[in-house]
């Protein structure tokens, strides 16, 4: 009698998927299902005041909820082709930012993922327009079922519009950030997620230059030319250290490999910092390396952080460490007007404000308004905000809720707090950079 033998074969299996999963999109965003549309629409307007701000221009978002649709707009540059195309690669990050130490929105570094992804979890397949440049991206995201993997499709037709226009079909969304049920079990939060007109009145009080627009209100700007660190600032070598510097080099070496650019030299890597554009300066700091590229830094497939090292110490001592005051003050008298329209007592307001270096040499502004409420029965508004955007949830860090906790503060108050703190950076505890360490 013949006998058969089993010939096992070697099967792989996409772990891209995996990011399609409501356990990975928690890790990713930082915060539970009910929370994920607001979370989105946070990532958004961050992304869209950090465009406009880079061209100079007074922001003007504009935000219509409807139908289970979320759309977001603005009067930026338009996100890159670039980024939009690499946002569909679910094995790499995309993001402008990630190396950069600068007081910059937006930190989560992959809000386009996120936005094709949650949809997707909760039908099975999802839908997002993108509109930049002159080109409308239609993404469909279908599952694959044979191969176990997502499958997104980009299909791009001409569309003339300035700025960024995004369009994201959300089951549930409507509900959940105009009109929440938290008497369902479901949705049902001690810390409920905040409404869309709740995390519009955060990037309101925040942000003095911009216009904001919720499905037709308008909220205007109280000075259009208010200043503060914006995007397209070199950053200063005083704020970083030699290992979030080689994360930097190395990112420009990664670069390079993978798209076989321009090889960037060491004095073209000095000129892009903050007091460092001078000849005479950068060959003061390159010394030896004079005509070398940046990848001399490179050594055993590892960043050579003793060569660095003396790099870092040159360039800091050639350029001038940034004080507090260069990163922005929202003032009193924004704070002022937002909290009398929020029924604030004007003679019960309080405005504080703290400029320093922390123990990492980088500059800080803690700025804190408080008021009591003209309505007896009003409950406790409470706004937290790091780097101009509003904090969704409890305070990020747990000095910051025990502070709240010893002015007894309580919900149930007619008060009105304000806390806005601006960094370079902040030391994140978790991959949805939503807690911090001060």
């Amino acid at each position: 009698m013949e006998t058969k033998t089993l010939n096992r074969q070697v099967f792989e299996t996409s772990r891209v998927l995996e990011y399609f999963t409501e356990k990975e999109l928690r890790a990713q965003i930082g915060y539970d299902k009910p929370y994920w549309p607001v979370a989105i629409l946070r990532e958004l307007i961050d992304n869209a005041l950090d465009g406009c701000e880079k061209i100079n221009v007074a922001p003007v978002i504009e935000v219509n909820i409807k139908d289970d649709i979320i759309t977001v707009s603005d009067n930026g540059p338009g996100i890159p082709l670039e980024i939009i195309n690499k946002s569909l690669d679910y094995l790499v990050r995309v993001s402008d930012k990630a190396y950069y130490i600068s007081p910059t929105r937006g930190q989560m570094g992959n809000a386009l993922k996120v936005i094709y992804a949650a949809p997707f979890v909760h039908t099975g397949e999802g839908y997002v327009e993108i509109t930049a440049n002159n080109e409308m991206h239609h993404i469909e995201v279908k599952m694959d079922r044979i191969a176990g993997q997502p499958k997104i499709d980009n299909i791009t037709t001409p569309f003339v519009k300035n700025g960024t226009f995004v369009k994201i079909y959300y089951p549930n969304s409507t509900r959940l950030l105009l009109e929440p049920d938290y008497d369902n079990n479901e949705y049902y939060y001690n810390e409920k997620p905040p409404t869309a007109i709740e995390l519009i009145q955060g990037y309101v009080v925040f942000n003095p230059h911009a216009t904001f627009i919720l499905n037709g209100e308008q909220y205007q700007p109280t000075n259009k030319d208010w200043k503060k660190w914006t995007p397209d600032m070199p950053t200063s070598a005083h704020w970083y250290n030699v290992e979030t510097l080689s994360d930097l080099v190395a990112g420009y070496l990664t670069k390079e490999r993978s798209e076989n650019g321009h090889k960037k030299t060491i004095r073209e890597f000095v000129s892009e910092f903050r007091g460092l554009a001078g000849t005479a300066k950068q060959k003061k700091i390159i010394g030896e390396y004079s005509r070398a590229n940046l990848n001399i830094f490179e050594k055993d497939g590892d960043i050579d952080r003793q060569s660095l090292q003396k790099l870092l110490i040159n360039m800091q001592a050639e350029s001038i460490a940034p004080k507090p005051d260069v990163l922005g003050l929202i003032g009193l008298e924004h704070l002022k007007n937002w909290i009398i329209n929020q029924g604030g007592s004007e003679p019960t307001i309080k405005y504080s404000k703290k400029k320093g270096y922390d123990d990492d040499g980088l500059p800080y502004v803690i700025e804190v308004g408080f008021a009591i409420n003209k309505d007896n029965n009003a409950k406790r508004i409470m706004i937290t905000g790091l780097n101009w955007s509003p904090v969704i949830g409890e305070p990020p860090d747990s000095t910051l809720q025990h502070a709240i906790q010893e002015a007894r503060l309580d919900p149930h108050d007619p008060v009105i707090f304000i806390i806005h703190i601006a960094r370079p950076r902040f030391e994140f505890m978790d991959r949805g950079k939503t807690k911090i360490q001060l």
